[in-house]
């Protein structure tokens, strides 16, 4: 009985994500009040966008930014992780496709625990906003690109 239910809950536990994969776990930021960065883009926008740049000043690639964001992408992400340093801090631009190089979406990041807005400086070009907001205590950082133009 107790084998039964012990399996039953572990079963639950895997199919739920409760139990993640050592890589996954070794993905995320450094936990709450981290100082890792994991970032969710959503493009509201009819265009795709393409990286042009990601720099970081301290901390590490673990999961990359994608060279490309389709149109209509919600959630796509990428995370930044500490490496024996106090801070993860640089920046990560896209450009707009079909925008004539108007459109960009430029994301700078210090994420290193100090009162503030650790995304300051989040903007975008051309007839474009870029919303961002901060969840502090597991270091998740939202962008949301809107078109300020009926026709994109």
């Amino acid at each position: 009985m107790r084998r039964r239910l012990f399996r039953a809950v572990l079963a639950l536990l895997l199919t739920c994500g409760g139990l993640a994969a050592p890589a996954a776990s070794a993905a995320a930021p450094a936990g709450p009040g981290g100082r890792g960065l994991q970032a969710f883009f959503s493009n509201h926008t009819t265009r795709s966008l393409t990286l042009k740049a990601v720099h970081l000043d301290r901390g590490c690639v673990s999961i990359p930014p994608p060279q490309q964001i389709p149109p209509g992408a919600q959630r796509v992400t990428w995370v930044f992780v500490l490496c024996n340093q106090q801070a993860t801090n640089g920046y990560v631009t896209y450009t707009i496709n079909g925008t004539g190089g108007q459109g960009y979406a430029y994301m700078p990041f210090h994420v290193d625990g100090s009162p503030g807005d650790p995304l300051a400086g989040t903007r975008a070009g051309g007839l474009f906003r870029l919303d961002h907001s901060f969840n502090t205590l597991f270091a998740y950082g939202y962008y949301d690109l809107h078109c300020l133009s009926p026709v994109c």
